[in-house]
């Protein structure tokens, strides 16, 4: 079905035209507009495949609607119905884009066969696009598995420097860096069972992850990546110097998602090498250090990741009031999580808080432009009394002894 809209200053004759049975031509009726500036208004809100209008209206002649659908609204096919029998009419018309000009009174047989030439060259035109758009997402698909195929090969296996060249230039793929680093991000087998997911969900994890590290990954600019179907390892490739700091953010924001994968994540880091022939040798330090089924030393280094992020965002708001569990949001994990991986550090979370603080007063505190409660406000403590308690306590010193002494 096509959508149409009338367009005619008269009543009686858009009565008329409605209660023509326009589905029998595969044509909708969707509205009635009074002129041009009337149409135009209910085009922009409306879908519409067909306009069959009169020329002489108000405000807006059908001349004119069809010069500003010309340019608007391209797609849209005009079919006019004028009681003029003027020739320059018609031509204007027709040289403007309408595809047929009809004279009133309506003579129905006419307006029949005029829609169906028009459903007919429709038809003709919407299989082509359909065939087009067919044709566009197989050549998109093709290209998406090729890309992936060459992009695993590059990452696992020794290939020659002709191979890639020709890879690259097939794939769209551009190594120009002289520096290239393969990071593995892989969910923890302690806390995920990939064996005890349906083929459904596997899919659905692993299509997620390839859509996330495209959009943070690829189309910023910092390398390209591949996911493991079979077992939803992400293998990703840095094209820039010292890429760890992109990396670690990479993992945080994959951390967001953890709830559809249920599972902490381990981070990997290859040897950076110079040569793109050499980057498999980076994929296998990347999985050395990770170790075949996820040892603890890959535990250990996902964990540091979370603490080094935690310890960052503190250095930045330690200055105001700052929960333990606000730090566990920005890092996407749980108060109890983050909490324990502190403890693995040798302190606490409020140890390190703490710790932080009493060193940045002492610092401001040797600075006599500042009063004591300024100080105490510019760490976080909004109580000079607690603050001075607190000074005591780790120091064995009152603030003011700490007034006017360089460090």
């Amino acid at each position: 079905m096509y959508n149409l809209l009338i367009v005619d200053d008269e009543s009686k004759m858009r009565e008329d035209l409605s209660a023509i049975p326009w589905h029998m031509m595969g044509v909708q009726l969707i509205g009635c507009a009074i002129h041009g500036l009337d149409a135009l208004q209910f085009i922009s809100e409306h879908q519409i495949d067909i306009v069959l209008t009169d020329i002489r209206m108000p405000f807006m002649d059908g001349i004119e609607l069809i010069h500003i659908l010309q340019q608007k609204h391209p797609f849209i096919r005009v079919i006019i119905l004028s009681g003029c029998n003027n020739f320059n009419y018609a031509q204007k018309a027709l040289g403007n884009g309408a595809v047929d000009y009809l004279l009133k009174p309506l003579q129905k047989d006419e307006l029949v066969k005029s829609f169906a030439k028009l459903v007919s060259k429709l038809d003709v035109m919407k299989e082509a696009q359909l065939r087009n758009a067919v044709l566009i997402q197989k050549e998109g698909l093709y290209s998406k598995l090729l890309r992936e195929e060459f992009l695993t090969k590059l990452f696992h296996v020794k290939l020659a420097a002709d191979e890639i060249e020709l890879g690259c230039s097939e794939c769209g793929i551009l190594l120009d860096g002289n520096e290239y680093t393969i990071a593995i991000i892989r969910l923890d087998p302690i806390s995920f069972n990939i064996h005890g997911l349906t083929d459904r969900e596997l899919k659905l994890i692993t299509f997620s992850l390839d859509n996330i590290l495209d959009d943070i990954w690829d189309r910023k600019g910092l390398g390209y990546h591949s996911v493991n179907k079979k077992n939803a390892e992400c293998c990703l490739l840095s094209k820039k110097p010292s890429p760890r700091k992109d990396l670690i953010q990479v993992k945080l924001q994959l951390m967001k998602f953890s709830g559809l994968f249920s599972s902490t994540l381990s981070l990997g880091v290859g040897k950076t090498v110079q040569e793109a022939t050499e980057i498999w040798h980076s994929t296998k330090m990347a999985k050395q250090f990770l170790g075949k089924s996820g040892n603890e030393d890959s535990i250990v280094e996902s964990d540091n990741i979370v603490v080094q992020a935690a310890k960052s965002y503190i250095m930045k708001n330690f200055h105001r009031s700052i929960t333990l569990k606000e730090v566990s949001n920005h890092v996407y994990v749980t108060p109890g999580h983050l909490s324990l991986l502190f403890r693995g550090t040798g302190e606490s979370y409020i140890q390190y808080l703490t710790l932080l603080r009493i060193n940045k007063a002492i610092e401001l505190l040797s600075d006599v432009r500042y009063k004591i409660y300024e100080v105490a406000e510019m760490v976080g403590y909004s109580d000079q009394t607690y603050f001075a308690e607190i000074i005591r306590k780790h120091t064995g010193k009152a603030p003011m002894e700490f007034r006017g002494i360089s460090k």
